[in-house]
């Protein structure tokens, strides 16, 4: 307790102030008591002085006594006898010693005692018999009595000189006590100085730098303060502080700096799996795996993985992609793969410093590969590592399943189109050639019969219609199988359908368009049906229609159906199968029950022809309430 009492910095400069202030106080109560002994001391001295005088004046009254009359004689007695008294009196003064008897001095004692001894011994009883006896007042009388009265001055000059010099001795004191109290103030406030400046300024002056260390992200600052007192237990505890703050700010670094691998980590995967899940979904030009799986490589931390992949009944790889540059296991030499192709994820130790994981690549219990991830023995896969390997085989599993899926749509989408192409190529140009196969048949019997010329002329000319009716068809079944839609869409394949009609038409009739459906999304199979069909029915319109308007609909109506409308105000089609089938209705109709649609026909003679093919398209069927409720919100 005392110990931190003795080295608190408070206590310290305060005991300096203590004892500049006890300095301080003693020097003024010493002055204040040495001058209060002194007060009186000049006082003693005239009075000292005036008995000089005194002695002078008695001595030149008493030498002219004798020469004075009668009466006046008898006053200068009286006056004699008064100064006489006056002097026993001041000689006898108190005022002369009362300064002897607080601070006694030794030569003044004694001078005083001669004084007073020669006085009323010698000179005081002479005085009073010459003044009693005046006849006895001769000139040698007077001449003792001068010598007498000299030496006795001198004694008091010696007196005064003692008075003198004691009075200034107390000056003296006085100005030494001060001048000592002033170096000693002056010392006890150089030593508080250097005490502040040592323990006080300086350790300040040290947190202050600290302390702006720490507010500048310095948190490795610390003070070099070596006291046990409040500054130093400040230093102790900031020093502490700034242990703690810098423990805290390196903890909260190393989980960011985690926090941030993770995120980037998971961002990498992310990134991964967008880029996966984009190539699987490509479906153009050839599926190359090889970034894929070097970029799983990198962001899994798992050096060494094989991705192998197989066709839907396959029983070997097709491609076996590795990421490590080593051999190929004996078992892949020799096609032995039943065991890795399994359909269930398994952990399966192979050495004693080597396991392997397997991923099946699977979609509906068809396999399509294996992801294999060869590890450390005793270094099980993190959960983020399992999950992102399994997501992989799962996007790489619906990417081929996917793949397989529009391979298989294209092949029934190929089979059908040539079916309808088969159909078109019979219905319209091989009928077309097997009629000039006939025509040419009745050429060579009327030649061979050597009919009349005008009969052979006939069978020529029907020759020459029939090819410039199948030349014709020819480019028409040409112009259909060329028909293409690329990415500007549906709208722009229909102004430029009806761009070639108005130019083949040759201002003999004039085609229109009227395109509503921009908003509405078709399936390519539903966009090609639809285009034929329009083409095909506009086609009829300007072979056989005669007609000088043609309007173009492509609307929905209020079941969300997509209707396409063709009127022309035509010649009409006459009631014959024959003919309905000629102009390529069966097209139309096939083309119709593909898209799961209607068709309706009205036609009258000289009134025209309306064709009108109705469908649901595809869209709806994912969920046509919440479309309807969505369309009337």
């Amino acid at each position: 307790m005392l110990d931190k009492l003795f080295n608190s910095i408070v206590f310290r400069i305060g005991s300096m102030m203590f004892a500049i202030s006890f300095v301080a106080i003693v020097s003024m109560f010493s002055s204040v008591f040495i001058s209060e002994m002194a007060d009186k001391d000049a006082l003693a001295i005239n009075h000292a002085g005036s008995l000089r005088m005194q002695s002078y004046k008695i001595y030149s009254q008493l030498s002219l006594l004798s020469q004075l009359d009668a009466e006046a004689q008898a006053k200068q007695q009286l006056q004699l006898n008064q100064s006489i008294d006056e002097f026993n009196n001041k000689v006898s003064n108190p005022l002369i010693n009362s300064n002897t008897r607080v601070l006694p001095l030794v030569a003044t004692e004694e001078a005083l005692s001669h004084v007073r001894q020669r006085w009323f011994d010698e000179i005081s009883p002479e005085l009073l018999l010459l003044v009693d006896n005046p006849e006895r007042i001769t000139t040698q009388e007077l001449m003792v009595l001068g010598a007498t009265v000299e030496l006795f001055v001198t004694r008091l000059d010696n007196l005064v000189a003692l008075y003198q010099h004691r009075a200034e001795s107390r000056i003296l004191l006085i100005r030494m006590i001060l001048g000592i109290s002033l170096f000693v103030t002056v010392l006890l406030a150089a030593i508080t100085m250097v005490q502040i400046s040592r323990r006080v300024e300086k350790p300040l002056s040290e947190l202050t730098r600290t302390a702006k260390q720490l507010m500048a992200g310095d948190y490795s600052a610390r003070t070099n303060i070596d006291q046990q007192d409040e500054l130093g237990f400040l230093a102790e505890t900031m020093n502490k502080m700034s242990e703690a703050i810098s423990m805290s700010h390196q903890h909260m670094e190393n989980r960011v700096q985690t926090k941030t691998t993770k995120l980037q980590r998971s961002n990498g995967a992310l990134e991964l799996l967008y880029q996966t899940s984009q190539l699987m979904n490509n479906d153009e030009g050839n599926l190359d795996l090889v970034p894929i799986a070097e970029k799983l490589s990198i962001i899994s931390e798992i050096e060494d993985i094989d991705l192998c992949l197989t066709t839907a009944t396959g029983a070997a790889p097709y491609e076996h992609i590795m990421t490590s540059k080593k051999a190929i296991a004996e078992i892949c030499e020799k096609g032995d793969c039943g065991g890795c192709l399994s359909n269930q994820k398994e952990l399966l130790t192979t050495s004693i410093d080597k396991m392997v994981m397997r991923y099946p690549i699977k979609k509906d219990e068809v396999s399509y590969g294996v992801l294999v991830c060869n590890l450390p023995a005793n270094v099980p896969l993190e959960a983020w590592q399992n999950q992102l390997f399994t997501s992989i085989s799962a996007l790489v599993a619906n990417g081929l399943h996917t793949r397989q899926q529009q391979e298989q749509t294209r092949r029934i989408a190929l089979l059908n189109e040539r079916t309808v192409i088969a159909r078109e190529l019979h219905d319209s140009l091989a009928q077309a050639l097997s009629y000039l196969k006939m025509q040419v048949a009745m050429l060579q019997k009327l030649r061979a019969k050597q009919d009349s010329e005008k009969k052979i002329d006939s069978v020529v000319d029907e020759l020459k219609l029939g090819l410039n009716s199948a030349y014709r068809q020819l480019r028409e079944l040409l112009t259909t199988f060329r028909l293409k839609i690329d990415e500007a869409g549906l709208q722009l394949a229909f102004i430029q359908m009806t761009e070639q009609l108005n130019k083949r038409a040759d201002q003999r009739m004039q085609f229109s368009l009227d395109y509503q459906i921009q908003n509405i999304p078709l399936t390519p199979n539903e966009e090609i049906h639809l285009m034929q069909i329009a083409r095909e029915a506009s086609q009829n319109a300007l072979n056989h229609s005669h007609a000088a308007q043609v309007k173009i609909q492509v609307l929905e109506d209020e079941n969300r159906h997509i209707c396409l409308h063709i009127d022309d105000d035509g010649v009409g089609i006459p009631d014959n199968a024959e003919k309905l089938n000629h102009y390529g209705m069966a097209i139309i109709q096939e083309r119709t029950q593909s898209l799961s649609g209607r068709l309706q026909i009205d036609t009258a003679t000289d009134k025209g022809t309306k064709v009108v093919v109705s469908f649901a398209p595809k869209y709806l069927e994912s969920n046509p309430q919440e479309l309807i409720f969505s369309q009337a919100q």
